[in-house]
């Protein structure tokens, strides 16, 4: 029930928090575009980066829109190209808040590639950041995504104690924040600890957690993305299943599960619902000792977890080959640099070489005159 896919909305915003100040009115709209349809913002940034004559802020707004937009549209690759591309542009300019958003996208788009290790580099050097004295109080939400973020990998890799920790953090980030995102991230934030409780079999408080992450359109100050509320309330009900089924109450957590699959038969399929809902059901029917469904739909989580696989090695892969074709242009661009510094060296010295010849020659010249004169007068 882990639901990474919805940090994808986290980091929204830029313009208001890092760029306010542009007048540049295609990138506004870009920004405004990001949640809403970010292939078209995306499209527009896109455009507007090839613009050479862009000034550094221009430009960096540019790539965290592309950074953010390829998030979105789960572009892997695109996020890591133009996610590097907007940390070195930041570093330039000492942008300490576009570094942290874009380390925690970073982190993210590694755990989707299962690499934790990675994602908990670019997450702890995120969290280093937040101490930084550039970053206001206001800023909770930016806080907030960070530790989100890291409570998911600490949950990704089971432990389920400082992930808690870590929830709780970003929960009080989103309580104080003033933007109307926190709404939502607290929701997705809540949504995730439960799963966490319920893997710690605190089913009481689970369920609390389950409540406190349903949406209500009414409570909220701006319309939620596109099929946000839809798919929320798919993993409330497949946590509330769990549940169940932790309670062994097994007919009745499969009610649910069918529900959902019910619910989502004209929708595209999505590994973070069906495989889960694939694996309770199997283990559901094993507890029932019904042999036969419970073969069938271990069949099915084992074919999609194993075509999970295949993807994400296949993006792996082409990120190794993409880190390659970059190192070989970097090393090109070093080894062509330091020719040319051997190249500039050899005619600076060889400019001083010559000069020195010719003073030499030049003083030899005159040691030989003064020794013809010398004679003469003798």
């Amino acid at each position: 029930m882990k639901r990474w896919v919805l940090i994808m909305i986290l980091f929204l915003g830029h313009s208001t928090l890092i760029n306010a100040q542009t007048t540049e009115a295609v990138l506004k709209k870009a920004d405004k575009l990001m949640l809403m349809n970010p292939k078209q913002a995306y499209q527009i940034a896109e455009k507007y980066y090839k613009d050479n004559s862009l000034n550094h802020k221009d430009k960096l707004h540019c790539l965290f829109i592309l950074t953010n937009t390829s998030n979105l549209l789960q572009n892997r690759l695109e996020v890591i190209k133009y996610g590097n591309e907007t940390l070195k542009m930041a570093d330039n300019g000492d942008d300490v808040i576009t570094k942290i958003k874009i380390l925690g996208i970073l982190g993210n788009t590694y755990q989707f590639l299962k690499l934790n290790e990675k994602t908990r580099i670019y997450l702890d050097q995120a969290e280093l950041l937040l101490a930084s004295p550039k970053i206001k109080d206001s800023l909770s939400l930016v806080r907030g995504n960070i530790f989100y973020l890291k409570a998911m990998n600490y949950f990704y890799s089971l432990d389920s104690d400082i992930a808690l920790s870590y929830f709780n953090k970003a929960i009080n980030e989103y309580i104080d924040s003033k933007n109307p995102l926190a709404e939502i991230n607290i929701k997705i934030a809540y949504l995730n600890k439960a799963s966490c409780l319920i893997q710690q079999k605190r089913l009481n408080e689970a369920l609390e957690n389950l409540k406190l992450a349903s949406i209500n359109p009414k409570e909220s100050s701006q319309p939620y993305p596109p099929q946000f509320a839809e798919l929320q309330e798919a993993f409330i009900t497949l946590g509330n299943a769990k549940i169940l089924a932790a309670e062994g109450k097994y007919d009745l957590s499969n009610e649910l599960l069918f529900k959902i699959l019910n619910s989502r038969k004209n929708q595209s399929a999505r590994d973070d619902i069906e495989n889960d809902i694939y694996d309770l059901l199997s283990k559901n029917y094993l507890q029932l000792k019904d042999i036969e469904k419970h073969d069938y739909y271990e069949m099915l989580f084992r074919k999609q977890v194993a075509q999970s696989n295949i993807e994400t090695a296949k993006s792996v892969n082409q990120l190794i080959s993409q880190e390659k074709v970059e190192n070989d242009v970097e090393k090109d661009s070093i080894n062509q640099k330091y020719l040319l510094l051997i190249a500039l060296s050899s005619i600076f010295f060889g400019v001083i070489i010559s000069i020195l010849l010719f003073k030499t020659v030049k003083m030899q010249k005159k040691k030989l005159l003064l020794k013809k004169q010398v004679s003469e007068n003798i």
